[in-house]
């Protein structure tokens, strides 16, 4: 992995920490979070890129449609407005490989999270519980990075 695909990993675990801190206090996911990691994302991006440059675009354009669209199908309830940029930014950072790992992994370690509370706590958890994603989304960028920033 090329030393720039190092930063922009960097940029997004630390624009993520405080999307997830916010997150689990306030359930939000302030805007001022995601324009500081896209500038950085975007200065990483004009310089060194592995991809061409509208894979990047095409995939940050193209998540951010039609995680809005499943957003506005749901009502709302299905992904909040926060995850629909952060996932816009990586996607726009990342190029479309790697965004879909981070996407499936995190879905996948919030479906785990919600079991085990389900069967742990024996909690009643149906289609209206709503759960902070942003913990996720940083946990599959981390776990993300670590299975390919090693190749």
């Amino acid at each position: 992995m090329h030393f720039a695909e190092h930063i922009v990993f960097i940029i997004l675990i630390l624009v993520l920490i405080f999307a997830t801190i916010t997150d689990l206090r306030e359930r939000l996911i302030y805007d001022r979070f995601v324009l500081v990691g896209l500038g950085a994302v975007l200065a990483v991006r004009f310089f060194f890129r592995e991809e061409p440059w509208w894979d990047y675009l095409l995939t940050g354009l193209g998540v951010t449609f039609a995680l809005a669209t499943v957003a506005v199908v749901t009502g709302g309830k299905a992904i909040g407005g926060g995850d629909i940029k952060v996932f816009g930014l990586i996607g726009l950072a990342l190029g479309f490989e790697k965004f879909l790992l981070v996407f499936i992994l995190s879905h996948l370690l919030a479906a785990f999270f919600i079991l085990a509370r389900k069967l742990l706590r024996r909690e009643r958890i149906n289609g209206q519980t709503g759960i902070p994603f942003a913990p996720y989304i940083l946990a599959g960028v981390i776990l993300s990075y670590g299975l390919v920033g090693w190749n």
